[in-house]
């Protein structure tokens, strides 16, 4: 959405014990070459040191509800990082260049049941300005029932109005993560998937730039979670409403093509101007 902005360098949810893992540095000795001889005096050059490196997800973890994935990495004196890689499965999804590095940025989380269930491999890796390097994995399984998620499943539309934007000005506070313009006035369009993530397109209706909310539910109990910013088409519009946009919870409740959700707490305003209403489903 253009009318928020954040800085992007490309948490309810289970906290799992640090595990450190050992490092090797990446990178040997040049040769000092000139007219094809090598000096009898010239040395290799030195080995960089490897930066220390844990994760806040542990190797063998079974994950089943949205957890914080963040490294911490300690270069050798004199030495700092320069980049982080987040990899799934071998794929890179996310890269941080500036602490905390923390998969998806600052305070979010990462929603297990997006990965798609059964086995996976998290790892990093990890650079320094001196072109040393270090790797950290974790093999986790992932084992989230989706089957709840069906009853609400669907695409919804509703028009938020100024009344809307007056319902939040008491909580919309910097504090509770308020910044930028406020969600604006307009048609908005909820694509929310079985998969656990909801899709929502702008009243700009730009369906191409799309944000990505992960959410839960559990019979009328529903959980936003905040950005999966990774899983949009452009990462670097991230569309957060507030910032952090933190875990919060509502209610849901479905009569005929009429989707009612109400908010349980005051987490973030701009995020409840939008989703707090009724929406009408899509035939």
């Amino acid at each position: 959405m253009p009318h928020i902005t954040r800085r992007t360098s490309a948490v309810a949810g289970l906290l799992v014990a640090p595990i450190f893992f050992a490092v090797t540095a990446c990178g040997g000795g040049g040769d000092s070459n000139g007219a094809g001889t090598q000096s009898s005096t010239s040395r290799p050059a030195s080995t960089p040191t490897p930066p220390t490196v844990s994760m806040t997800i542990a190797d063998g973890s079974a994950l089943a509800r949205a957890v914080p994935w963040q490294v911490m990495a300690k270069p050798a004196a004199g030495d700092f990082i320069s980049e982080v890689e987040f990899l799934v499965d071998g794929k890179r999804l996310w890269v941080e260049k500036n602490p905390p590095y923390v998969f998806d940025g600052d305070d979010q989380l990462l929603p297990p049941w997006l990965l798609g269930g059964g086995d996976h491999v998290l790892s990093v890796h990890i650079q320094t300005a001196k072109g040393a390097a270090a790797d950290a994995t974790a093999n986790v399984t992932v084992n989230v029932p989706r089957a709840a998620e069906k009853r609400i499943v669907g695409t919804y539309r509703r028009v938020v109005t100024r009344d809307d934007q007056q319902r939040v000005q008491p909580y919309r506070l910097p504090s509770k993560g308020a910044f930028g313009e406020t969600s604006p006035t307009g048609r908005w369009t909820l694509h929310i998937t079985n998969d656990g993530e909801i899709v929502g397109v702008d009243p700009s209706g730009d369906a191409a730039n799309p944000f990505v909310e992960p959410y839960s539910v559990n019979g009328s109990a529903m959980t936003l979670y905040g950005p999966a910013v990774w899983r949009q088409p452009n990462p670097q519009s991230p569309n957060l409403f507030c910032e952090p946009e933190t875990p919060s919870d509502y209610t849901w409740s479905l009569s005929g093509s009429t989707l009612t959700i109400r908010n349980k707490q005051q987490a973030c305003a701009d995020r409840d101007i939008v989703f707090v209403g009724r929406w009408i489903k899509s035939s």
